[in-house]
């Protein structure tokens, strides 16, 4: 969660009205609430966008008229304006509005009119927030360290959600400190080396510690599940990649709809990380590559909950890549599934063509491994059932 206050406007107005009504009109976002606010007003705007038609100058009208001073405050700075996202999907349109309501109470605005407005227009679901500072008697409603009371008050709603976090990071198979940290970027925290562990950042805010102890207590190592599943994604990826190479799978769009609009589609954006990747000639990507790559990482992740994130080095270069399974709760270095120039390799490869070998294919497994003794190959014969 990220919790942001938009830069304050002098001047007694209200963009933010303007702003969050555009989106509308563009069919990328949805008004979720108007708190304290006339019927007469919640009237007049549903059947604006009943009818797809701006609404932004009801709201700001009514804004202004609900932000006299009585010549209690000097301040021309009305607007309060505010936006939380989550990461990807992480909270529904309908959780974030219950938190942006609770983000009210919190900051003191449970009494002012204010407006919610759901945006789809990028990859992470994001609400805004729109108020006046200015309260029915005309005094102002003290914005000092605003930023700084946003991230405690959102850290105070979500501390039950974030023991849940902690619980649910710590049952995750992993097999080194990094890959603990990957799994706990992927839940949208920020993490960073204390004495004793690590130490959790959420909203800007302290979220936690997680002892050392505790870390390296959990490791697991070779376990049976953690190579199944391996074999599994490797599966996976290499079939989406032929689908996305052969132009059979699109790139997975983020569609939402607004009254009285036609869908519209938004793109996610291009993670800036795909272009810091080299080819096998030390070249940079092609913008169809890139493409590709961001489709393939889009379609692990709505399909199968598969986050893929990529290290640098110290010169800002992707060396490697992490895969974190949400589905089985399991984080792999990308290398223990798929080298990093395969993944990024989305040439058709020409089909192999039939052998009277064949038949052994299906008849026996080779594998070949390291134990205690040293180098070994293993024959098995599949019994025909």
């Amino acid at each position: 969660m990220i919790v942001k206050k938009l830069n304050d406007v002098s001047g007694g107005g209200f963009p933010g009205a303007r702003y969050n009504e555009k989106k509308i009109a563009d069919g990328v976002a949805t008004l979720m609430a108007m708190e304290n606010v006339s019927e007469a007003l919640r009237h007049n705007v549903e059947t604006l966008h009943r009818f797809g038609l701006d609404a932004s100058a009801e709201v700001e009208r009514y804004m202004k008229e609900n932000s006299k001073t009585y010549g209690n405050t000097k301040t021309t700075r009305f607007q309060f304006h505010v936006s939380a996202s989550v990461k990807g999907r992480a909270m529904s349109p309908e959780e974030l509005t219950d938190f942006a309501r609770e983000l009210m109470v919190g900051m003191g605005y449970a009494r002012q009119p204010y407006f919610i407005y759901a945006h789809h227009d990028t990859g992470n679901n994001h609400v805004h927030i729109l108020s006046t500072r200015i309260k029915p008697n005309g005094y102002a409603i003290p914005d000092h360290q605003d930023r700084r009371r946003l991230n405690e008050c959102a850290n105070r709603i979500l501390s039950p959600d974030i023991k849940k976090d902690i619980d649910r990071i710590l049952c995750y198979d992993y097999e080194t400190e990094g890959q603990f940290a990957n799994i706990v970027k992927t839940h949208g925290y920020k993490i960073e080396k204390s004495l004793d562990g690590y130490r959790l950042f959420k909203c800007g805010g302290d979220a936690g510690n997680i002892a050392i102890g505790d870390i390296l207590n959990r490791i697991t190592r070779n376990s049976p599940k953690r190579k199944d599943r391996a074999t599994q994604l490797r599966s996976i990826i290499r079939k989406y990649k032929s689908e996305i190479a052969e132009g059979k799978c699109q790139s997975v769009d983020n569609v939402k709809v607004s009254k009285g609009k036609n869908r519209k589609p938004v793109k996610a954006k291009l993670n800036t990380d795909i272009r810091k990747i080299l080819d096998n000639h030390g070249k940079p990507l092609s913008e169809e590559n890139c493409q590709r790559i961001q489709t393939l990482i889009d379609v692990l992740k709505t399909k199968f909950g598969i986050d893929i994130s990529f290290q640098k080095d110290k010169d800002g270069r992707v060396r490697g890549y992490s895969i974190i399974d949400h589905a089985e709760k399991i984080a792999f270095d990308g290398s223990k599934v798929m080298k990093l120039s395969e993944l990024i390799d989305f040439a058709i490869k020409p089909q192999r063509k039939p052998s009277p070998l064949d038949v052994y294919r299906d008849l026996f497994t080779v594998e070949v491994g390291k134990d205690s003794r040293g180098n070994y190959m293993l024959i098995k014969y599949n019994h025909p059932r």
